[in-house]
């Protein structure tokens, strides 16, 4: 039985897989003093080393209890369902538990341990099981997300997740942070699959339904982020927690976003860029994790309205001045016409030297004067002009302007006379 096992001042002991002869004459010595006990028999335990299994503790005789047989089990259990992860995993699960096991030294009734060990009963894992006066938590983490294995993983990660539930646990999930992909150009981020099944829901994400819900009504919102959606009408403010090493230390970023429909690529309203957290901070308990700064969730929703207002306000300054542009381009036309039609009246006047007009002169004439359209030019062509004459188009024109013809109704009742 190769795990930490209690030495006699309550502490644990790890035996190294590794180790030289020396270290393992020492370990069997300390072993014959009956300084090692089992953590949960309490039976003393000797010190065994082999090719196979390198140096790790056995009751005596061999004769394991019934709890190391079941976390021996969990523990193989727990190994393959972990598998798939990256070695980063491991490394991520100890800066963890090193931070929440200062905090149970310091927080009356908390208390942390391994997932498989703390409930080798069951079927699935978390990674870490943190256990608080009012609640129990499921810590897990994500990690090696792949486009040929995220639906998947999601499956699993939604079986788990429902499960920790169905145990009375609440589930804590972070993924690393390699997996964030945003694209800044249109406020959104896309998302694994696996990353939405292990969003979460918070106080916070609360009261970001609620500030959102009162600007969406605008239905220029998504416009002025230049978010290739306008449809999310049901505000559902989700939260993700990456973490990753800033090179300073190991951080949570926590990143919040507005649910979109779920039809792939799994594309998201970025609330804010996010914001970094340290561990110590991050893992504050407060009926659960704090998971957030409160201060600045409070300076980011005012930062969000002051934009909304801004963007709202270019909005309009930007409508208005297409609307001027619009309507010095009405009136710039419609002087153009009047011009061109004076023009015209002049030549009929006999203000210039050839009073005539051709058909096509009349055509342009009649589409400005009473909007002809192309079945009323067709009816003019075929009907009137070969009792009129083909050269005498003046005196359709003649009519119209002496009549003040409105429209081609008015124009026909002088032709049919």
């Amino acid at each position: 039985m190769r795990e930490a096992l209690h030495v006699i001042d309550n502490e644990l002991v790890h035996l190294p897989y590794s180790a030289t002869d020396d270290d393992v004459t020492n370990f069997k010595k300390l072993a014959k003093k009956e300084i090692y006990q089992c953590p949960y028999c309490q039976a003393k335990l000797i010190v065994k080393h082999g090719e196979e299994r390198g140096l790790y503790f056995s009751h005596q005789h061999s004769e394991a209890c019934e709890e190391s047989r079941m976390v021996d089990k969990a523990e193989k259990r727990y190994t393959k369902q972990t598998e798939r992860e990256s070695s980063l995993h491991k490394v991520l699960i100890d800066i963890i538990m090193d931070e929440l096991e200062i905090k149970a030294k310091i927080n009356n009734g908390m208390f942390v341990n391994v997932g498989y060990k703390a409930k080798a009963e069951w079927k699935e894992y978390p990674d870490i099981y943190v256990k608080l006066p009012k609640k129990e938590l499921a810590v897990s983490i994500v990690t090696n997300v792949s486009p040929a294995h995220d639906s998947k993983l999601a499956q699993q990660i939604t079986k788990r997740h429902e499960y920790f539930i169905e145990q009375g646990l609440e589930p804590v999930w972070f993924i690393e942070k390699v997996e964030q992909a945003i694209e800044k150009d249109k406020n959104s981020i896309i998302l694994w699959d696996a990353e939405l099944t292990i969003a979460s829901k918070t106080q916070e994400d609360n009261m970001w339904d609620k500030l959102i819900s009162s600007e969406i009504e605008d239905e220029k919102f998504y416009d002025y982020f230049s978010y290739p959606s306008s449809f999310i009408k049901n505000v559902d403010v989700k939260s993700l927690y990456y973490i990753f090493n800033n090179d300073q230390q190991v951080v949570v970023k926590v990143q919040r976003f507005l649910k979109d429909r779920v039809v792939k690529p799994f594309r998201a309203f970025l609330i804010n860029d996010g914001y970094e957290l340290p561990f110590a901070e991050a893992l504050a308990i407060d009926d659960g994790f704090r998971l957030s700064n409160p201060d600045i969730e409070e300076e980011l929703r005012k930062t969000f309205q002051d934009k909304v207002f801004q963007k709202r306000e270019e909005h309009a300054e930007q409508q208005l001045h297409e609307e001027n542009l619009r309507k010095q381009k009405l009136e710039h036309d419609e002087k153009e016409r009047e011009l061109r039609l004076k023009e015209l009246r002049k030549q009929r006047m006999g203000e210039e030297k050839n009073p005539a007009i051709t058909y096509n002169e009349l055509k342009q004439l009649l589409k400005e004067r009473i909007g002809l359209t192309q079945k009323e030019q067709m009816q003019l062509w075929n009907r009137y002009m070969p009792r009129i004459g083909l050269n005498n188009s003046k005196l359709i024109w003649d009519i119209v302007i002496n009549n003040d013809c409105k429209n081609f109704s008015d124009l026909k009742r002088f032709l049919d006379k």
